[in-house]
């Protein structure tokens, strides 16, 4: 169910947006099951959360969208592209205690959160299995911590591998709402990250 602080928008180039008419609710996070990756609608709402202010990205997966590509996105609303992409705060964990560490980072930091990939880091067998269930439920306990204060929203790619299926109910039992993108509704239910 999608909170009442969100209303659907027809957007341009058939692109559905929900955004956010109230600021979030306080302990309030978001998990959104990709069908893959998304490339542009990622990078589109990548765009959309720089243009509404600052905010941490935290992209622990081994892809992230073209600098240019979210410029041109950018591009398309704003001529303030420089200033507006300075609000966006990046950070690119190798492992996943370097996400534990950048999740307390972005504690400090007091801005929404845009997770991609969270559970990616997780699926290394060069690490013990239950040292990466503990990193992972201390993982899940910051994430959760860090809505306490504003919107975090995490995206995670959906997985036909083990791992996947022993990690995910872990970050879902966290969440206060999970999306699953379709073919039909990958657009509309991404967007509706936005504010």
């Amino acid at each position: 169910m999608i909170p009442e602080s969100l209303q659907v928008i027809e957007g341009s180039d058939h692109l559905y947006a929900i955004r956010r008419t109230k600021p979030s609710r306080p302990g309030y996070l978001l998990l959104v099951k990709t069908i893959g990756r998304e490339r542009e609608i990622i990078t589109e709402l990548i765009a959309q959360w720089a243009l509404h202010g600052a905010f941490y990205l935290i992209a622990a997966g081994e892809w992230l969208p073209d600098h240019d590509d979210v410029r041109y996105s950018v591009y398309r609303y704003t001529t303030a592209i420089d200033e507006t992409l300075n609000s966006l705060i990046l950070a690119r964990p190798f492992t996943c205690f370097q996400l534990l560490d950048l999740l307390m980072e972005a504690g400090r930091q007091n801005k929404p959160v845009l997770i991609l990939d969270f559970l990616h880091l997780f699926y290394d067998a060069d690490i013990e299995l239950s040292l990466r269930q503990r990193v992972l439920d201390q993982c899940c306990h910051y994430t959760k911590r860090l809505s306490s204060s504003g919107l975090v929203a995490v995206l995670v790619p959906t997985m036909s591998v083990e791992a996947y299926r022993r990690f995910f109910p872990v970050l879902a039992a966290v969440a206060d709402e999970i999306l699953e993108t379709g073919k039909q509704q990958e657009t509309e239910l991404i967007q509706g990250l936005l504010f």
